[in-house]
């Protein structure tokens, strides 16, 4: 039986002048996780600092002191530091959240990084690359995904039936403006790959999920 895994207040968030309360895992708890997904790219864990705007307080420049972060990919650093949030907490709670957490993460990093990167420092002839993610954000969005849309993207056969929820809920956007625009445009490479994660995401928690593109 896996060990239950919960998230501790966490002080060392600092944005401006203020101390921020967050909540984080302990070191052993990143042991544990990198223990359990170094199948899936985790290549242990390590404490470490980073700085930049973040979901974790609206998109405010955060320094982030001793954060307990996962070795993934060996240059991608992952702070378990979260919001206080039921989308944070889930990430421990449910089986199928983690290795979602992971295959949203890579679909970001290749497509938007933008949305899934804090900061990024580029290798050097004595250093390699190093890149903190916003895990705050890639939970909430993890989050929109399977609670928002994960039993009803189960359910649907045909792209069709998605992109009449999808018109509706908006969990794909486009990006185009305009009374007649597409929400999801089935001609845009980026949102038939973002469905694609989609669909995996789902079938982790859903497994009768049909890929229906």
């Amino acid at each position: 039986m896996d060990k239950e895994i919960t998230l501790k207040p966490f002080q060392r968030v600092l944005s401006g002048y203020e101390t921020l309360s967050k909540t984080a895992l302990s070191i052993s708890d990143c042991s544990e996780l990198a223990e359990k997904y170094k199948s899936l790219g985790v290549d242990g864990y390590r404490i470490g600092d980073y700085s930049g705007p973040s979901y974790l307080n609206r998109y405010l420049e955060c320094s982030i002191k001793s954060a307990p972060m996962l070795v993934y990919k060996r240059d991608i650093f992952i702070p378990m530091v979260f919001r206080s949030a039921n989308e944070s907490q889930k990430l421990f709670s449910e089986s199928s959240r983690m290795p979602g957490f992971f295959v949203l993460l890579d679909w970001l990093i290749n497509n938007r990084p933008e949305k899934a990167i804090v900061s990024y420092r580029a290798p050097t002839e004595t250093s390699p690359g190093k890149m903190y993610v916003d895990s705050a954000y890639v939970a909430f969005r993890l989050s929109e995904i399977l609670d928002g849309g994960g039993f009803p993207i189960s359910q649907f056969k045909t792209l069709e039936e998605f992109v009449v929820w999808n018109r509706i809920y908006r969990l794909i956007e486009s990006g185009q403006i305009g009374r007649h625009s597409r929400i999801f445009d089935e001609d845009n490479p980026i949102n038939v790959s973002e469905l694609r994660m989609i669909l995996q995401v789902v079938q982790l928690k859903y497994p009768e999920t049909t890929f229906f593109i």
